[in-house]
């Protein structure tokens, strides 16, 4: 079994190799040198985890709680590199679904005796400034901070009653990763990073990991 696992990595792992120059060479000839120097787009894709809804909403009176808190999750970001090392952006963020059902013994002061459920959705609009630094020829560690204007929409369901509030506001946002450069700087560079968001009434946090192109 061992063996197997090991020709399986080993292949797998050729199979990277070899296909990787091929895969970069065709985003040269897809995507052209950029004119505009300093100016670039980004796309990242990633999960998002709202790690406090599931114990926000929970009054004391939930029992058999079934919480996704787990969600896809998108960034579309407009930049432009004002010197080597510092960079303004702007951005839209989709934060993802997240959802809760449970039981409810009437007893708090949130939820109607019975079947319960409810699902929260938040996106927005981001300003920031970049800070980039090299680590090596390829390699740079990227940070970023700025401010987030988000809307929040919750939806309830209580033995079928529905309803839904909706909320909006401002936050710090953050964000950090790095950039790999594969010889083709002015036409894209490789980007993975962590980002923070809270929103909601509740302060609610939302962690997310991205991967994508710039």
């Amino acid at each position: 079994m061992r063996m197997q696992l090991s020709f399986r990595t080993g292949l797998i792992l050729a199979v990277c190799v070899t296909t990787w120059e091929p895969a970069t060479a065709a985003w040269k000839k897809i995507v052209p040198e950029s004119n505009a120097k300093g100016a670039y787009g980004k796309v990242v894709a990633g999960v998002g985890n709202n790690t406090d809804l599931k114990d926000s909403w929970d009054d004391g009176s939930l029992s058999n709680r079934d919480s996704d808190m787990l969600s896809p999750a998108y960034r579309v970001v407009a930049g432009y590199q004002i010197n080597p090392n510092v960079a303004a952006e702007a951005a839209y963020h989709d934060l993802g679904r997240f959802e809760l059902s449970a039981v409810s013994d009437g007893s708090g002061n949130s939820w109607s005796p019975g079947n319960i459920s409810g699902k929260q959705e938040a996106d927005g609009w981001s300003l920031s400034v970049t800070g980039r630094w090299p680590i090596s020829e390829r390699w740079t560690l990227v940070g970023t901070i700025g401010m987030f204007w988000w809307e929040s929409e919750e939806t309830y369901n209580e033995n079928g009653f529905i309803s839904s509030s909706s909320e909006s506001g401002e936050s710090v946002t953050f964000t950090g990763g790095v950039e790999f450069d594969h010889g083709h700087k002015d036409r894209i560079v490789y980007t993975a990073e962590l980002g923070h968001n809270r929103v909601g009434d509740d302060d609610l946090d939302v962690i997310s990991g991205f991967a994508g192109v710039l």
